[in-house]
């Protein structure tokens, strides 16, 4: 019985533990696009492609540019880690204020791209400060 695939785009990606994760959780699991602007991160992505640790895949620098609507139809999953800094009790908890609060674009790119499912991570203290909007 054939293994079915789940296309899984990648959103804020850090180094692709998120990632390596559902690759374990859900079987048939394929990141078919890794977005990630930070340019460390992005360079840990391109080397765990490169060593096989990670799926082959095309890495886009920039969510608010990125056009979702080229991977409707084609993507069933998508997960991040959106900035968490707007939220954390670590910063300035400058929530949409912050130029990092990226949720605006990640909501935009879920309604455009239609994923069967969404899982995102983010710190507890986005529960009492954004995660209404999230949550809408």
């Amino acid at each position: 019985m054939a293994v079915p695939t789940f296309n899984v785009l990648s959103i804020c990606s850090g180094g692709g533990g998120l990632d390596l994760g559902v690759r374990l959780a859900v079987r048939g699991a394929r990141t078919v696009c890794y977005l990630e602007n930070e340019v460390t991160a992005a360079g840990v992505l391109v080397a765990n492609m490169a060593n096989g640790s990670l799926d082959d895949a095309p890495l886009w620098t920039d969510l608010r540019t990125f056009d979702a609507a080229a991977w409707r139809g084609v993507v069933d999953i998508v997960i991040g880690g959106y900035p968490c800094q707007p939220f954390s009790n670590a910063g300035k908890r400058l929530g949409e204020d912050d130029p990092r609060h990226l949720w605006p674009a990640v909501a935009a790119l879920v309604r455009v791209a239609e994923p069967e499912w969404c899982f995102f991570e983010n710190v507890g203290a986005h529960l009492r400060l954004g995660f209404r909007e999230v949550a809408g």
